[in-house]
């Protein structure tokens, strides 16, 4: 599987400068093919938390391997919020899955975030069930999971200043694994617990250029 787009934005965020490549693609067959599309779902995103070597004293390789697979899965529900709140509004043209029943297909098949890679974008619609995948990949030196206090007491206590992220988002076909649509953009941003505004002010963005958006 590819490795994609960087997107992020918004709500307390300031887009970095011109010296952070944006990118938008889309299939000039877009529209036609996502005519047949009734349901699509999105995956847990691979992610990467980049942590100063004093924040990582306190974190072993199954710390930070838990902690990317919390960011990966925030991003999955960030997107499907996005989604839920347009449907909700009779502004999109497919059904997306819950991100729940996605997760428990590719665990029952034995697909995870160590090894999804290693199958193309068919052979995870496949097993979803879906006509098209929304996937991609994170990369963040704020990682939301360490400003919950409460929960996360091992976790190193991470200043919200200077943060750095990057989010690569693509959507594949299910027939053929063609690349329907690409993003990439990055941020800097100062804020905790803002991956949900962060995607919703992204997908707004792009959202005129998706055809699953009624909008």
């Amino acid at each position: 599987m590819k490795k994609v787009v960087s997107i992020f934005l918004l709500y307390f965020l300031f887009v970095l400068p011109s010296n952070a490549q944006s990118h938008f693609f889309k299939n000039a067959d877009f529209e036609t093919i996502a005519e047949n599309h009734k349901t699509i779902a999105i995956l847990p995103f691979l992610t990467r938390v980049t942590l100063r070597p004093s924040q990582m004293e306190n974190l072993s390789t199954g710390d930070l391997a838990s902690l990317e697979k919390q960011e990966g899965e925030s991003i999955q529900n960030a997107i499907f919020g996005w989604f839920r709140e347009h449907a909700e509004r009779g502004k999109l043209a497919v059904k997306v899955q819950e991100p729940g029943l996605t997760n428990r297909k590719l665990n029952t098949a034995g697909i995870g975030l160590e090894n999804y890679q290693d199958f193309n974008p068919s052979q995870l619609a496949a097993v979803l069930g879906v006509d098209a995948i929304v996937t991609g990949s994170f990369e963040t030196n704020q990682p939301l999971a360490a400003f919950n206090q409460d929960s996360n007491e091992d976790l190193p206590k991470i200043s919200p200043e200077n943060s750095l992220a990057f989010i690569n988002l693509l959507i594949y076909n299910a027939e053929d694994g063609e690349l329907l649509v690409q993003f990439h953009n990055g941020i800097y941003g100062y804020k905790a617990n803002l991956n949900e505004a962060i995607i919703h002010a992204l997908l707004k963005k792009v959202s005129r250029k998706m055809v699953y958006s009624k909008i």
